[in-house]
C-alpha cells in the first residue's frame, strides 16, 4: 500500500517543480524576444526569432546596471527642415562579463535652463532584451527642432539617462541645437522609445 503513495508523491513534486519554473519566466505585459524559441533549444543559446542588435533570446541574466553599461550617441546631422521630427539614437553597451536584461523605457531628462522629463512612446510595445557581454542595444529620443514663432525655445545641454529598473543615471552632452519646448503638452513631439526599439 505504501508504494503507490510514494509514486504519487514523486509525481506531485515534479509537477510542483514545473509549475514553479514556469512562474519564474513570466513577464506580465511584456513581449519577450524568447517567445518563439522552442523549449528544447533554450539551453543551447540559439534563436531563430529576430532580436535587437546584441540581444540573445535564449540567455537570461540579471538586470543591466548603469555601472556596467557604456553610453554613446549615434552620430547624426541637424534637421534640415525644422518642422520635421528627428531622432537621436542612444547605444547601450554591456561592459560586464555576463549577459544582462532590460525591459521597458529608460528614464530620459533633457537638462539645461530647466529639466524636461521626456514622455514615453506608447505606440511601440516594450519587450525583454538580453544583451551579451560586449554587445549593444539602443533606444531613440525623438525630438522637434525649434523654429522661430512655433512656440517656446528650449536649449538642452545634457541628456540624463537612467536605464530601465535602475536608479543611477549617466549623462551625455546634447549634440544638436534648440528644440521646441512641449513639457506641458499631452502628446509632445519629443519623447523616448523603449529599449530595443528600431
Amino acid at each position: 500500500m505504501s508504494r503507490p503513495r510514494v509514486r504519487w508523491s514523486a509525481v506531485a513534486v515534479v509537477a510542483a517543480g514545473l509549475t514553479l519554473s514556469g512562474c519564474g519566466g513570466d513577464h506580465s505585459g511584456e513581449a519577450a524576444v524568447t517567445s518563439s524559441v522552442p523549449s528544447a533549444s533554450v539551453s543551447g543559446g540559439g534563436s531563430s526569432a529576430p532580436t535587437p542588435s546584441g540581444a540573445v533570446g535564449a540567455a537570461s541574466g540579471g538586470r543591466c546596471r548603469t555601472a556596467d553599461l557604456g553610453f554613446a550617441i549615434v552620430p547624426t546631422s541637424r534637421a534640415k527642415n525644422p518642422n520635421l521630427q528627428y531622432a537621436l539614437t542612444i547605444t547601450l553597451t554591456n561592459k560586464s562579463a555576463k549577459s544582462c536584461v532590460m525591459t521597458g523605457y529608460p528614464g530620459v531628462d533633457l537638462a539645461g535652463p530647466l529639466t524636461w522629463s521626456l514622455a514615453r512612446q506608447t505606440a511601440v510595445q516594450p519587450h525583454r532584451v538580453t544583451v551579451r557581454p560586449g554587445a549593444t542595444t539602443t533606444f531613440n529620443i525623438f525630438y522637434l527642432p525649434y523654429v522661430r514663432g512655433s512656440g517656446d525655445e528650449f536649449k538642452p545641454t545634457r541628456i540624463v539617462v537612467t536605464p530601465p529598473g535602475e536608479t543611477h543615471s549617466h549623462t551625455l552632452p546634447w549634440p544638436v541645437g534648440s528644440i521646441l519646448l512641449q513639457d506641458a503638452a499631452t502628446h509632445p513631439g519629443t519623447y523616448v522609445s523603449p529599449v530595443g526599439a528600431k
